[in-house]
């Protein structure tokens, strides 16, 4: 599994929670421009579907 915090879909910056499965699933694959959580925790990202701050992703 590929640990990201968000990905890039048409230019724009999506978290986990906003991503639908096909989404998730190209993400998951490489397919789509990951976003870090280095890169996250380096600079303040917003979602663009929800708008909330973009936390580093901490799998269970």
């Amino acid at each position: 599994m590929s640990v990201f915090a968000a990905t890039k879909i048409a230019k724009n910056i999506v978290c986990r929670q906003c991503l639908n499965m096909e989404e998730m699933v190209t993400a998951q694959r490489g397919i789509t421009d990951p976003v870090t959580n280095e890169e996250v925790e380096e600079k303040e990202i917003l979602c663009a579907r929800c708008g909330k701050k973009i936390e580093p992703f901490k799998p269970f």
